[in-house]
């Protein structure tokens, strides 16, 4: 009895695959982390290019300044506020974030403002 018992006390075959089972959870969660940071930094990238966009729409006296940094944003949930003003155009981009969707995580939100100012230019006559 004594021979089977250490027998199988000694035998390393399978832990390889005990190890995978047991770390595979973690690399996936790791990997979707990564993604989600990607998704954050993309999206601030595209809003400050919106907020930007939409500053020069509203500096050279455009009436669509708004929609012009919405569409600058496709694909990325925006809210625009701002505008001319006497003597600069300030935009302001609020971005909601794209979320990698998680098991057993509730909703998560990461939303945050970005702004851009450009001088006004003077009115075009007409």
């Amino acid at each position: 009895m004594k021979g089977i018992y250490k027998k199988y006390v000694k035998n390393e075959r399978g832990s390889q695959a005990i190890e995978f089972v047991a770390m595979f959870p973690l690399i996936i969660l790791s990997i979707l982390i990564i993604w989600q940071i990607g998704l954050i930094a993309f999206s601030l990238v595209v809003g400050e290019s919106a907020a930007r966009d939409g500053a020069r729409a509203a500096a050279i006296h455009d009436p669509e300044w708004m929609e012009v940094a919405k569409r600058s944003a496709s694909g990325i949930k925006v809210n625009v506020t701002g505008g001319p003003g006497t003597k600069d155009a300030h935009v302001f981009v609020e971005i909601t974030a794209p979320i990698v969707k998680l098991p057993f995580i509730k909703e998560m939100e990461f939303t945050y403002t970005v702004d851009a100012v450009m001088p006004m230019e003077e009115k075009p006559n007409g």
